[in-house]
């Protein structure tokens, strides 16, 4: 039987896992947290840290592996990547292209060397360079650190006297200690999502991205098309099928987050990895086929022409929505707006009553996935957005 391996094991990764097992794969999952939830999907779990990269790749050659996944994160996309290169597997990006999709400075040296649209950023590795910047810049100025995605250490400075504590949260944070200082772009927040074969685009979406009281956090996503994505379709496509001939990209997904701004889309940042929030759910409901049976087959090297081929756009509207309270208190339970609710096919909470949330910006609850069949449905749901769901909390 061959083996798989999975440098993490969240709930994120379960859907991978099950796909992975339907080519008959033996699957070891691994990871700093032995009560992640994917682990009881997997054959074997083998505790490692995913962002050691030369731990996980002895783990690999200890164990044999035939395949790696990357998983639902960057940091696990990055490590498999250099895995499949050490280890000479299929189905990866090189470890240096993997980094550029998933590290933010990295990214922004492929958008200035290709010409894409993107906000204009600095690059810095040293916390004073970076303060003398902030003091200068035209104001706001939103600061990353490279390397965390769903919103970790990122802030907005539109004042002067917030700038010093923004850079020491960015430095901190970063793994490591690598940050981007960019342009703050006012605009509409959406995603693109691509297969790419043979260096060229051969599926895409594009969905609307909402944050809640968290703005640095996709709140909600909601399906095809995006609005005003007529108007950029052909730019990103373009963009994409240049990126990939220039770097020699394997076959696979990419994601892109972009801003419209003044009828442009303006590239945020990148992934090559699964999506979280169980996105690809929702987006298999829309085009016919399983995506992260897709996501399996192309990790593994295998032919996946035939799911390709089988993508048919089905007219639904599908999207996902993440549960978080508006305080800090302890979990009673969720009420959705009935007007709401008959649209939503599925759910999964994270939680359970009495459960003491400390982190209310961070901390999610729960997730549900809903769909709609036409744009008025869709349009309702956007407008409404902010009270769709009244999360119930005691003060003990």
């Amino acid at each position: 039987m061959k083996r798989i391996l999975f440098p993490n094991g969240t709930y994120n990764d379960i859907p991978l896992i099950e796909s992975a097992h339907k080519l008959g794969l033996y699957v070891i999952t691994s990871g700093n947290d032995p009560h992640g939830a994917g682990h009881a999907y997997g054959d074997e779990y083998c505790r490692c840290d995913f962002s050691d990269k030369e731990a996980m790749l002895k783990l690999a050659k200890e164990k044999q592996i035939d395949y790696v996944c990357s998983c639902g994160n960057d940091l696990t996309a990055i490590t498999a990547s250099y895995i499949a290169e050490k280890l000479k597997l299929p189905g990866h990006d090189t470890y240096a292209v993997s980094r550029k999709f998933h590290e933010k400075d990295e990214f922004k040296k492929v958008v200035e060397e290709l010409g894409l649209t993107s906000p204009r950023s600095a690059l810095y590795s040293n916390e004073r360079d970076a303060l003398n910047y902030v003091l200068t810049a035209t104001l706001p100025q939103i600061i990353k650190p490279v390397d965390l995605g769903g919103g970790k250490g990122i802030s907005v400075v539109r004042e002067r006297d917030e700038g010093t504590a923004a850079v020491r949260n960015a430095f901190h944070k970063s793994k490591n200690k690598h940050i981007v200082i960019e342009d703050y772009i006012n605009g509409t927040q959406h995603g693109f999502i691509c297969y790419i074969m043979n260096h060229k685009v051969v599926f895409d979406y594009s969905t609307n991205d909402y944050s809640y009281l968290n703005p640095f956090m996709v709140w909600i996503g909601t399906g095809y098309p995006a609005t005003g994505y007529e108007s950029v379709r052909d730019q990103i496509i373009s963009d994409v099928e240049k990126m990939a001939e220039k770097l020699g990209m394997a076959d696979g997904f990419l994601t892109i987050q972009y801003m419209m701004h003044h009828g442009k889309a303006y590239y945020l940042e990148t992934m090559r990895r699964c999506l979280g929030n169980f996105h690809f759910k929702c987006i298999s409901r829309d085009i016919g086929i399983n995506l992260y049976d897709l996501f399996i087959r192309t990790e593994c090297g295998l032919d996946c022409s035939d799911l390709i081929d089988s993508i048919r756009y089905s007219g639904l509207k599908s999207g996902f929505l993440g549960i978080y309270a508006d305080r800090n208190g302890v979990f009673e339970g969720v009420e959705y707006n009935k007007q709401f609710e008959k649209s939503i096919f599925d759910q999964m909470m994270l939680c359970s009553k009495g459960y003491k949330i400390e982190d209310y910006l961070g901390d999610k609850l729960g997730m549900v996935w809903f769909s709609f069949e036409n744009d008025d449905e869709r349009k309702q749901f956007i407008e409404n957005r902010k009270h769709l769901f009244t999360v119930k909390l005691s003060s003990d």
